[in-house]
Formats: structure tokens, C-alpha cells, sequence
């Protein structure tokens, strides 16, 4: 029985990567847009980056650096799909190896938001 359901995670996995790398996309859009708005509203710079801060908190993120145009958070990100591939290929060594690479391995990732800039919010090159 385990080994029908080994077979099924390797493809599994490989589909919920790549599901996950475009719904993490649109949720960037999302940020962007969120950002574009806040900036744009009537409000004063420190309201506004109060409302980003709490969004980005409220979705998991932890605050690196922040001032009154800019901020800087950042978040590892759990990617099941990894998971279930390295499991795949690998049975219960996978999942050692995988929790070995998140702990130790694995760099947050960064988002850099700053108001004044003409890119307002940059994943890359915080």
C-alpha cells in the first residue's frame, strides 16, 4: 500500500510546486496593487506605512527594517511541493533531507517596499 502511494507523490509534488510558484506570483500582484493604493490614499506617511506593515504582518511577514518611506520584511517560505517531491524520490530520507535544507539552508524570502522609489515594492536586490 505505501509504495502506490510513493509512486503518486513524486508527480503530486511536482504539481503543487508549480501551483504554488504562481499562486505565490499573484499574491505578489496582489501586494503591489494593496501598496499602489495605500500610496495613493489621502493619508499621512506614516498611516500609510502603518497599513503595509500590518498587511505584510497579517500575512506571516516579519519586519527586517523599517522607516518613515520605506520598509523591509521578510518570510521562509513552507513549500509543500518540494516536500512531497523530495519525499518522492528519496521515501523518509527526503523528508529528513527537506526539513534539514528549511532549517538550515533555506534564505527568507525578502520584499522591499519604499515609496518614494519609482518601483515601489522589489522582491530582488533589497
Amino acid at each position: 500500500m505505501s509504495t502506490i502511494i510513493m509512486m503518486f507523490i513524486l508527480p503530486l509534488g511536482i504539481a503543487v510546486y508549480f501551483w504554488d510558484r504562481r499562486n505565490y506570483a499573484q499574491n505578489l500582484d496582489i501586494f503591489r496593487e494593496y501598496i499602489r493604493q495605500t500610496s495613493s490614499a489621502d493619508l499621512t506617511e506614516s498611516e500609510k506605512m502603518d497599513r503595509i506593515d500590518e498587511m505584510f504582518y497579517q500575512n506571516g511577514y516579519t519586519r527586517i527594517e523599517r522607516s518613515l518611506h520605506s520598509l523591509t520584511v521578510e518570510k521562509k517560505h513552507f513549500n509543500i511541493g518540494i516536500l512531497f517531491i523530495s519525499v518522492g524520490a528519496l521515501t523518509y530520507f527526503g523528508l529528513l533531507l527537506y526539513l534539514l535544507y528549511y532549517r538550515f539552508v533555506l534564505k527568507p524570502r525578502q520584499i522591499c517596499i519604499d515609496l518614494y522609489a519609482q518601483e515601489t515594492m522589489r522582491t530582488r536586490g533589497c
